[in-house]
């Protein structure tokens, strides 16, 4: 036992210096860190004439930091400090020297602070504007930081650790006065190894490598770890007694004979005990492993036992389905978890009344039930589904409650000699699908549903090395003033060229990115070729239009959104009233809260937003009046078939009226007639924008059209 301790009170050892040089390096770095972005900050100063503004800003820096003392020595020689202090001149320009020479500084040791005498560090980085280097800001950094990294303790026994220099001179250390040499309290050490001794310690520490060496000092046995750090060629040097060790050695081995006498006579008792538990847990285990505890009926475990039996019993003329009741957490909300409970025993019950001859069910998980049936043809096996859901509408409904238990099935006609689990994936593959339709929802499975699930997994398997490789382009449809004609605008459209492949339509890959998150990546690149184009038009000379982009729903809940965008922007020099940001209607009203806050942040930076496909959804114009939108666009779904319907057009009328008693701009959008275009800039629309007026183009393409325009 005592080796034991002893090996883990090594591990413990070289573990905790280890820790406490990471610790010291983390804190270092995270300083330099600091004072960079302090010097980042500081250069927008240059050329530092006002030294009153520059000093307060010093002084401030110190207050926000862990720097006690910060100042700037330039090349010229003029130096500013955050205090009043007198630094010599020797002093300041070795820092200089020492930073020039190394793009970064640290002082060898410790030296005293001017304001207040204390032990301090100093750290400096360089000062630049451009590529050209211009001075130097330092910094003094407190010894007392560094103090909870030199304690150690392992296995109850305190030490204690020391920042020296490879020759061992201590730089920190409270144990050992700074400038003095750590070697000296190894002088009269014995070390345990034969082969260890100060020679080879100091050998070790001039060529960088670490170890950890015991020895005995005035009859008592100590540790000694050593630990190269990441700056000035300093070293970790900690010492740890073990005198703790050897008490817990010796109070666990008498424990230890308490112990196993005690087991012995506790062994035989459980002998006779395990057998009379061993047939009781065995029937308990069975339950456990193939009954659902809430329902009694068998579970997944069950079916994946019994399925290639009774799928032989059925004569291969089966199919399997899966199905789960739609919106079953809104049950638990509702009415407690312990009614949903119920639901669930009342649904087990009435498939037990529906199971035929041979036939096998169990429950899933949660709301999910799988069902081995037998199997003629698609139409009396729907019918017998749709009995079953409205038996499961009737019977298990929970009573008094406006919610109606509504099944969704799919289905998977076992045509196959496939693994079980396969058929599995395509039941649910159906389920989706059925969870998506209206009226029954139940849906068989069907080949194109696979291949529709490959070609998505293809577009994702795709989609990083497209967008590096400069797949994704901008089209961009103009946007008419309805009174003039005149393009007024335009819209940012996104293009897929798989090259050979040809174009993959948006409606086949948004969805996809939207539900992958890699939407939030697109856009970002979308808008970053918008500016970057404007930035361009700006540099030849070519008019700059206002150009909308369209942002998923994803970056509502990104607080990294508006900066990123705003950065993004600012990087081209792009004015911000030349972006126009475009969230569609669903996305808004599913998020309102969230919607009005990134509309009223990108309000402050100066973007312009419009709600698109407006009419598409459950619009309210009361909440449009609070989220105080700059322009809004008519869905082309809005206006479809309003030249036979009069009361569409009232519709139209109304809403374009309301719109812009509000005083926000209108953009009817799909304009592809001349009967369209008249009735809309009839009714007060501002903006047209369809293939009436221009189809999506090429980069190239519109560039000729803004020529033409100036």
């Amino acid at each position: 036992m005592g080796n034991v301790l002893e090996l883990d009170l090594k591990r413990h050892v070289a573990s905790a210096g280890e820790e406490a040089a990471d610790d010291f390096d983390r804190l270092m770095f995270a300083d330099l860190q600091t004072l960079r972005s302090v010097a980042r900050a500081a250069e927008n100063f240059f050329p530092w004439e006002d030294s009153s503004r520059l000093g307060r800003f010093l002084r401030v820096q110190t207050q926000h930091n862990a720097f006690q003392f910060l100042g700037i020595v330039l090349l010229d020689g003029r130096v500013f400090l955050s205090h009043n202090a007198e630094l010599a001149p020797a002093f300041t320009s070795g820092i200089l020297a020492e930073t020039m020479d190394k793009g970064l500084y640290l002082s060898s040791s410790v030296v005293k602070n001017p304001v207040d005498g204390k032990d301090v560090l100093v750290e400096g980085v360089l000062l630049r504007q451009g590529d050209r280097p211009v001075g130097v800001l330092f910094a003094f950094l407190p010894v007392e930081r560094f103090e909870p990294m030199l304690t150690l303790a392992a296995l109850g026994d305190p030490g204690f650790s020391l920042v020296v220099r490879r020759d061992g001179t201590v730089v920190l250390g409270s144990e050992v006065p700074a400038g003095s040499s750590a070697f000296s309290l190894l002088e009269r050490a014995q070390f345990v190894r034969e082969d260890a001794s100060l020679g080879d310690i100091q050998k070790a520490m001039d060529s960088g490598r670490h170890a950890l060496v015991d020895y005995s000092l005035d009859g008592a046995r100590k540790f000694l770890h050593f630990m190269p750090l990441s700056v000035n060629d300093w070293y970790m040097f900690s010492i740890l007694p073990t005198a703790f060790v050897e008490q817990q050695a010796r109070r666990l081995a008498w424990t230890s004979l308490g112990l196993v006498s005690f087991i012995l006579l506790v062994f035989f008792g459980l002998i006779c005990c395990l057998f009379r538990v061993r047939s009781v847990s065995n029937r308990r285990l069975f339950a456990t492993a193939f009954i659902d505890p809430l329902t009694g009926a068998a579970n997944f475990n069950s079916m994946c036992e019994e399925f290639p039996e009774k799928l032989v019993g059925l004569g291969g003329k089966a199919a399997l389905v899966v199905f789960d009741i739609v919106k079953f957490k809104v049950i638990n909300d509702l009415h407690g978890y312990e009614r949903g409970n119920k639901v669930l025993q009342r649904v087990a019950d009435v498939l037990r009344e529906n199971m035929r001859p041979g036939e096998f069910f169990c429950r899933s998980t949660a709301d999910n039930f799988i069902m081995l049936l037998s199997y003629e043809d698609r139409r009396k096996f729907r019918t017998r589904l749709i009995l079953l859901a409205t038996q499961i509408r009737r019977d298990c409904t929970v009573a008094g409650s406006c919610l109606m238990v509504d099944c969704a099935f799919g289905v998977y006609e076992i045509t196959e000699d496939i693994p079980f689990y396969i058929m599995l994936d395509r039941t649910h593959l159906a389920l989706d699908n059925a969870k998506r339709m209206s009226g029954d929802k139940i849906q068989f499975y069907d080949e194109a549903d696979l291949r529709r699930m490959v070609a998505e997994k293809q577009i994702e398997n795709s989609m990083e090395e497209a967008l590096e490789r400069g797949d994704f382009s901008v089209y961009l449809q103009p946007k008419c003033d309805f009174a003039t004609g005149r393009m007024v605008g335009a819209e940012a459209l996104v293009r897929w060229n798989k090259g050979d492949a040809g174009l993959v339509r948006p409606d086949d890959f948004i969805p996809i990115f939207e539900k992958n998150g890699f939407i939030l990546r697109l856009d970002m690149f979308i808008l970053e070729q918008v500016v970057s184009l404007l930035a361009q038009w700006k540099e030849r000379g070519l008019r700059q239009v206002p150009i909308a982009v369209n942002f998923s729903r994803l970056h509502l809940n990104d607080s990294r959104y508006i900066p990123q965008m705003t950065r993004l922007v600012d990087k081209y020099g792009v004015p911000h009233n030349l972006i126009e940001v475009e969230l569609t209607e669903n996305v808004i009203f599913n998020n309102l809260e969230c919607a009005q806050n990134v509309i009223r942040g990108l309000h402050r930076k100066g973007f312009s937003v419009a709600m698109d496909d407006f009419g598409s959804g459950y619009s309210s114009l009361n909440v449009l009046k609070n989220l105080q939108f700059d322009g809004i666009k008519l869905d082309k779904e809005f206006l479809d078939g309003f030249e036979e319907n009069a009361n569409a057009k009232k519709v139209i009328e109304g809403a374009v009226d309301m719109i812009k008693s509000l005083g926000v701009k209108v953009i009817a959008e799909g304009v592809e007639t001349k009967e369209q275009a008249d009735f809309l800039r009839a009714t007060g629309c501002d903006v047209a924008q369809g293939y009436l007026f221009s189809k999506p183009m090429d980069v190239e393409a519109f560039e000729s059209w803004l020529k033409k325009l100036d």
